[in-house]
């Protein structure tokens, strides 16, 4: 995959031009963008809908497996989406965020997507106890019947 020159990234006429080796942390990174933007207001709508898809559709295993690999799949798909965003940024945004360490693409769009798989992983885990649970509790009764049975039989 084709690399961006930082250099030219700082051409356009953004006041945002930034190199990656001057940012303190990701909160003071967070700050510096201007989230009045009507994409990033969308990507954060994606996600939270995403979040919402995955809480309401928790007893519907088979859409949430869809779900997730839709999701590794636009996470996987992020560098690709980050050099997009680089080329064609002056189309979508006043400002230019794609850098070509992809910080930007990291923290504003693979992030809340692996946190939002680790939230499906977690819900697939909580249900597989619940089902070995159950299967534990049908073992017990039906050992019980068993032995209830057995015994009746000796007397």
């Amino acid at each position: 995959m084709q690399t961006i020159d930082l250099s030219k990234l700082k051409q356009g006429s953004s006041s945002f031009a930034f190199e990656t080796t001057s940012i303190d942390g990701v909160y003071s990174f967070l700050k510096t963008i201007n989230w009045s933007e009507r994409w990033l207001c969308c990507i954060l709508l994606f996600h939270f809908i995403t979040f919402l898809t995955i809480i309401l559709s928790r007893r519907c295993s088979n859409f949430q497996i869809l779900v997730f690999f839709a999701l590794v799949a636009l996470c996987y798909n992020s560098e690709r989406l980050n050099e997009l965003g680089a080329k064609h940024w002056h189309h979508f945004s006043h400002e230019q965020y794609f850098d070509s360490s992809g910080f930007f693409i990291s923290i504003v769009f693979s992030s809340p997507i692996i946190i939002n798989c680790a939230v499906l992983l977690i819900l697939w885990l909580y249900e597989s106890y619940l089902m070995m649970k159950k299967i534990a509790v049908h073992k017990k009764s039906a050992l019980s019947k068993k032995n209830q049975s057995s015994n009746k039989k000796n007397l």
